[in-house]
């Protein structure tokens, strides 16, 4: 067997444009058919799949640049009109046979839309003309984060702004995998970078108040109890740059409240979608092993960090999730297997290097009758014996030990960019620059 790379195969901000974010939108036979189609075409990136009207919405605050939309996945014309409105990419619509030429015209009148089908029409005559489009739209306004098109935390110092809205669940299969001092870490590397970032914890108890010298209170039970701006922001706790919002406090509330799906008033995808609103360009997800709210979570991210300690144990687990997110989930998620990270997290000395865990994790993924291969390993987290006890005196992770620091600030470099802001490490020291993993950045 060839050797499998450690690290994800990018695009380069060195010759040639980043690929087309891409929104698509239908019944779910549809969908999985037009992304087999996009997936091979290094044109364009799918950031995003929407099989109901309520999905949509939470999705297209990313702020795609193109959109491929089946129409009858909207109860009529009305709706739809209505969710086409404000929006900046550009818009390839599928509408049923009977619409009438007089709501053809109609619809063409939205400045969105660029074409219409009636009935059907093959993927494949649609993608010269999106991609001429998209390209169009990029030279007259380059994308940005569509929170930062608002006016809030997309723009980082420099001027820059990195295109795409990461709404990302942190997720693991296996306990003490270190998945809430990943979401910590990175998410405190994204608001480092200038990015306006908001975690939110989802556990029960919630342990993010205590890694990073927090508060239980307030926390996310002031969103549940009053789901509106003003709730949002009743909920949260600063934490240098970064806002926080900490979990539940106990397993009763998460169990009462977390599994609301994205339709239901006080959701965890509402609150997400109300984050981005709100003007946030990075939000985490803590999401726990198997909590109420982690099949919330995962509908509500466009990007799914997977946490794995390196052993085989925790191979069949994460290839179960890998599995289950992929496949199984397929008409309830819209995470593709281009927006999964891994991250291996060697607990211990002498556990599985990436090379032997992505082997086994791979064949694994195969025999389970999967036509894709398992993500690569983007970073792995050394054994570190002082990080438990640094956290547990309030002091952040990413501050206690420059180990767990480079790889952490790799991950945030392929999710958001590497150009970093001017935050400093509370103990003066300056923020890790490393990375080789480029997303390409574009001037606002």
């Amino acid at each position: 067997m060839a050797p499998v790379s450690s690290a994800w195969n990018l695009p380069s901000d060195i010759g040639g444009d980043p690929p087309i974010s891409t929104l698509i939108a239908g019944q779910i036979n549809k969908t999985n058919v037009w992304y087999q189609t996009m997936a091979v075409d290094a044109r364009f990136r799918v950031v995003a799949m929407a099989n109901s009207p309520e999905d949509f919405q939470s999705k297209i605050v990313s702020s795609p640049e193109v959109i491929f939309l089946d129409a009858s996945i909207f109860p009529g014309p009305g709706p739809l009109q209505q969710a086409l409105t404000g929006v900046n990419g550009a818009v390839y619509l599928i509408l049923p046979v009977s619409v009438d030429d007089e709501m053809i015209e109609q619809f063409k009148a939205i400045l969105c839309v660029k074409s219409i089908y009636r009935g059907d029409s093959n993927l494949q005559d649609w993608i010269p003309r999106a991609y001429n489009d998209a390209m169009t739209l990029r030279r007259q306004a380059p994308p940005v984060f569509s929170a930062g098109a608002r006016g809030a935390g997309g723009r980082n110092p420099s001027g820059q702004a990195v295109a795409g809205l990461r709404v990302t669940t942190v997720w693991s299969r296996s306990g003490g995998a270190g998945r809430t001092t990943i979401a910590t870490a990175l998410s405190q590397a994204a608001a480092r970078k200038g990015l306006k970032t908001l975690l939110i914890g989802l556990d029960a108890p919630d342990v993010i108040p205590l890694h990073i010298g927090l508060q239980p209170e307030p926390n996310i039970l002031s969103w549940f109890g009053n789901p509106t701006d003003a709730g949002l922001k009743a909920g949260l706790q600063k934490s240098g740059d970064l806002d926080v919002m900490a979990g539940f406090p106990d397993l009763i509330s998460e169990s009462q409240m977390g599994g609301r799906m994205a339709d239901q008033k006080g959701s965890v995808p509402e609150l997400a979608t109300s984050a981005a609103y709100g003007g946030y360009a990075a939000i985490f997800l803590d999401t726990p092993v198997s909590g109420s709210s982690t099949p919330a979570a995962i509908s509500a991210s466009n990007t799914w960090i997977l946490v794995c300690r390196a052993t085989l144990s925790d191979v069949w687990s994460s290839v179960e999730a890998f599995r289950t997110v992929t496949q199984q989930a397929a008409g309830q998620h819209r995470i593709n297997p281009g927006n999964v990270l891994v991250i291996l997290n060697q607990r211990v000395n002498g556990q599985l290097t990436a090379d032997e865990w992505h082997r086994a994790a791979d064949s694994a993924t195969r025999k389970a009758g999967l036509n894709i291969g398992f993500p690569p390993v983007a970073a792995v987290i050394p054994y570190i014996p002082d990080l438990s006890a640094a956290q547990d005196a309030g002091r952040p992770a990413l501050d206690a030990s420059d180990e767990f620091a480079r790889p952490i600030h790799r991950v945030a470099d392929a999710l958001f960019g590497n150009v970093a802001g001017q935050s400093t490490k509370p103990d003066g020291g300056k923020v890790w620059k490393l990375g080789p993993l480029k997303i390409k950045s574009k001037a606002a």
